[in-house]
């Protein structure tokens, strides 16, 4: 028996046992510890708290599902077996360990409870996570043999490298990943990647940055014909709705003209134009503390924004009620009690408590002493008329009026929509019209110098940009 469970740890199948004794599961005094084998002689952070490698242990292992025997010799499958120490029930494990299980009853979560779609394999590829076979296991983004505790510097800016602030946490390490394969020209769907895998010789390796392990869901790697790449949009059916995917390698793309920095720094997009980073206004600072070091020469995280609403809860994109699992109670694009979409006159008129509601309002002091950082946003028109769309009316021009609905990455400078962009990238309204109003833009060499000429619309209710000429981003 000894034998056959030394060749279970070998099979293709298995995880990569990794630096099991150095890491948080494995840590001699506050690893795991499941309650009901404690009094058995097993120590802390042994093996048999997961595995039984014989049978049951002290009778406790629920009925094998299935009927026949569980895979990789687990006490519990999937979530079920992370959840008896990380749930809402704490079965005496150590205090270091968060329920997660509570957060999977939020409205809007990675879906854990799919079963059977998951193998725990080093081998696993892109046919695992697409079509019918997508699912979220704790084991996609989390190898139980080599994470690290979160530690108190989780989710703090690095002052010393700041362009390093995308690099995977403790609490990912060992995960594999994928990096794309960079398109040269803007807006182009990723279709080659290169796949980041632990090895023996590094059974801690795998994906280095955060981005390179929500990529093997979230783009061509997963979606593959599926995906509509002249859209980069897969559209997902099923029995009561329909809705949208977007390929996130196409919306961080370096080649594009616009992006927040998940992949690159700003000053190091190829493909926008100058200036690159978001630059002061006369007015002050565009970006926040701790962002205000190094402005253009800084990465970010995923879960930056993406996160449990509560900003009490466990960190990571585990569940969120509010839609998009947006973090910290931020919303984007719908202001929560109006239903209505954000707009210039929420900001200006402190409307909405957009300073803790609106998802720009996280990072973005957006305003000033009473005034717009941005001259465009301060124009008397954007935020004190009236702007009709279909058949709702708005106090101010809506944000996605001119900026992507899906704000990670545009085609054209500082994330600006299209009229004739694809939903979900221009926003629908509830009545059918589609809000981005724009046909043409150029970025302004600096915040304090936009005017109608960087603008171009033949759409109500901005037709009074028409008489103006190009060139404009494409």
């Amino acid at each position: 028996m000894i034998f056959f469970f030394l060749l279970f740890l070998a099979l293709p199948f298995s995880l990569w046992a990794g630096t099991y004794t150095g890491s948080a599961h494995g840590n001699s005094s506050s690893g795991v510890n499941r309650d009901s084998i404690q009094t058995l002689g097993y120590s802390v952070g042994n093996c048999a708290h997961c595995h039984e490698m014989h049978a049951s242990i002290g009778g406790t292992e629920p009925s094998p599902v299935g009927a026949g025997p569980s895979p990789l010799a687990l006490f519990a499958l999937e979530e079920k077996l992370c959840f008896y120490c990380h749930g809402a029930v704490s079965n005496n494990v150590p205090s270091l360990s968060r329920d997660i299980e509570t957060q999977f009853n939020k409205s809007y979560r990675h879906p854990v409870e799919r079963s059977g779609r998951h193998t725990v394999s080093k081998l696993e590829g892109a046919s695992s996570f697409g079509a019918s076979n997508r699912h979220a296991e704790c084991a996609d983004c989390h190898n139980p043999h080599t994470i690290g505790y979160p530690g108190t510097a989780y989710h703090q800016y690095n002052t010393t490298n700041p362009a390093n602030n995308n690099l995977v946490s403790n609490l990912l390490k060992g995960v594999w990943g994928v990096e794309p394969i960079w398109p040269s020209s803007a807006w182009t769907v990723p279709t080659s990647f290169n796949e980041l895998r632990p090895t023996t010789a590094n059974p801690a390796g795998g994906a280095i940055k955060e981005y390179q392990v929500c990529l093997k869901c979230h783009s061509y790697y997963a979606f593959g014909s599926a995906e509509n790449t002249s859209t980069g949009v897969t559209t997902i059916t099923n029995a009561t709705s329909e809705y949208y995917l977007t390929d996130q390698a196409l919306e961080f793309a370096p080649a594009n003209k616009s992006g927040h920095p998940v992949v690159v720094t700003l000053n190091n997009r190829s493909g926008s134009d100058s200036p690159r980073a978001l630059v002061a206004s006369s007015r002050g600072a565009r970006v926040k503390s701790p962002w205000t070091q190094a402005v253009g020469d800084q990465t970010m995280w995923c879960s930056d924004c993406h996160g449990d609403d509560a900003s009490t809860g466990p960190e990571g994109p585990h569940a969120s009620n509010t839609k998009y699992m947006l973090a910290d109670g931020y919303t984007w694009p719908i202001r929560p009690d109006t239903g209505k979409f954000w707009t210039l006159a929420d900001v200006f008129n402190d409307q909405g408590n957009w300073q803790t509601k609106l998802l720009c309002a996280k990072c973005h002091p957006l305003k000033v002493n009473g005034r717009f950082l941005n001259n465009v946003h301060d124009k008397d028109d954007h935020y004190n008329e009236n702007y009709t769309f279909g058949t709702v009316s708005y106090p101010g021009a809506p944000c996605v009026a001119c900026h992507v609905a899906v704000p990670h990455g545009s085609k054209r400078g500082r994330l600006i929509a299209y009229n004739s962009d694809p939903e979900p990238y221009a926003a629908l309204q509830s009545d059918g019209t589609k809000m981005a109003v724009l046909e043409g833009y150029r970025k302004a060499s600096d915040p304090d110098s936009y005017n109608k000429r960087n603008c171009y619309s033949t759409i109500n209710p901005c037709r009074y940009h028409k008489n103006y000429q190009g060139p404009y981003d494409p």
